[in-house]
């Protein structure tokens, strides 16, 4: 074993060392004896003998833990999804999941246009810095850089099995991108779906080489599993999205004291590089909609140009997925009941915390993740 072969390489190195420097003092002291203790050598080559099996011990039991925490945290990510059937819904409890249990302070879920099934891209985002905000949209862009997802895109696409950047920083393939903190070290992997490639599974953290190998085999297993998980929720669309069931009354789940969260809703035109910008009218009828399916402590409000923001008083990590499906339904069929339908997406990002503390740190992450490159330019209004 390796672990083995170490210690022996240790030991007999200590051996080596310490009998060819007892040879250089017997020759020394071969006319004049030296008084010294005729035990200290053998006590020092018996500690550092015990420190080497400490040191190696400990290295042990930190590679144990940590596998044994990404075990544990691939177990959670599972028992999140198995009984999911929304593929945008699964993708988002594996981003909060890298986040909360991998050391990732960004993930990202990012599929490619797939000919004559879904001709967008589908991306889940998420960013932790003290509590996690995940986003869902149609957009290329990564961390809303345009560039940043096509440089990822081409180097995977060149690479073999996975991408491990250990400081972009000293990459001159990102002099281009102005990342945020939460990118340092990045490492990208490859989803794989039918001998296609499908997409990247992206994960970042703001310390350089900060990602290890166990980190890419834990990576690896959570890659092939989201191109199952992909395989098994395709239907009619290219993103494996559920077609939308008929409205059911769903159990009111009870609040929960100081627990809060936060929906931001945002708009997207297929094939367009910045933000859809829908009309006071539209965006007042799309609120008016989706009103009514939350409660009398929530509600919905005008927040930046061209977007709502839902403030989910009582609202916990645990009912939150439940909330978001909701509005992206509600969405769904308010499109459904206009003639035509109007060319726009609904992009979700969304968090929940405690006590209302962090609910500037939500924005705040918001707004790096839901940014635009082109919000200077953007004036565009949706046509009906």
């Amino acid at each position: 074993m390796e672990i083995d072969d170490a210690i022996r390489s240790r030991i007999e190195a200590i051996l080596t060392n310490d009998a060819k420097n007892r040879a250089e003092v017997m020759s020394v002291a071969a006319d004049e004896p030296l008084p010294v203790d005729p035990f200290e050598e053998e006590r020092n080559l018996y500690q550092r003998i015990l420190q080497t099996y400490r040191n190696t011990v400990s290295e042990v039991n930190h590679i144990l833990e940590e596998n044994v925490g990404f075990l544990s945290g691939y177990y959670r990510m599972v028992e999140a999804i198995k009984e999911k059937n929304d593929f945008e819904e699964i993708c988002a409890q594996i981003a909060d999941c890298v986040l909360e249990d991998f050391g990732a302070e960004y993930c990202s879920l990012f599929f490619l246009p797939e000919a004559g099934r879904n001709p967008d891209y589908f991306c889940v985002e998420g960013m932790r810095e003290g509590q996690s905000f995940v986003r869902i949209h149609s957009g290329e862009n990564l961390l809303g850089i345009a560039e940043f997802g096509r440089i990822v895109a081409g180097l995977t696409e060149e690479s073999i099995g996975f991408l491990n950047i250990e400081d972009v920083y000293k990459d001159s393939r990102f002099n281009s991108v102005d990342f945020p903190s939460v990118v340092r070290s990045l490492v990208c992997l490859p989803i794989v779906a039918g001998g296609r490639l499908a997409g990247f599974l992206l994960m970042s953290h703001s310390r350089p080489r900060f990602f290890n190998d166990n980190h890419i085999r834990v990576l690896r297993i959570i890659a092939s599993s989201v191109a199952h998980m992909k395989h098994l929720t395709t239907s009619v669309d290219g993103h494996g999205q559920a077609p939308m069931p008929p409205p059911v009354a769903e159990e009111r789940a009870p609040a929960e004291p100081g627990a809060y969260a936060v929906i931001l809703l945002g708009f997207e035109r297929p094939g367009l590089k910045r933000s859809a910008q829908p009309d006071r009218e539209t965006l007042r009828s799309i609120r008016d909609y989706l009103q009514k399916d939350l409660e009398s402590r929530e509600s919905l409000l005008f927040y930046e140009e061209g977007q709502l923001i839902a403030l989910l008083p009582g609202v916990g990590a645990e009912a939150l997925p439940g909330k978001v499906r909701s509005l992206r339904n509600g969405f769904r069929s308010w499109k459904a009941g206009l003639e035509p339908a109007p060319d726009i997406r609904l992009s979700l990002g969304f968090s929940a915390g405690e006590n209302g503390d962090g609910l500037a740190r939500t924005l705040d992450m918001a707004s790096q993740v839901m940014r635009s490159e082109t919000d200077e330019d953007i004036g565009l209004a949706v046509e009906m």
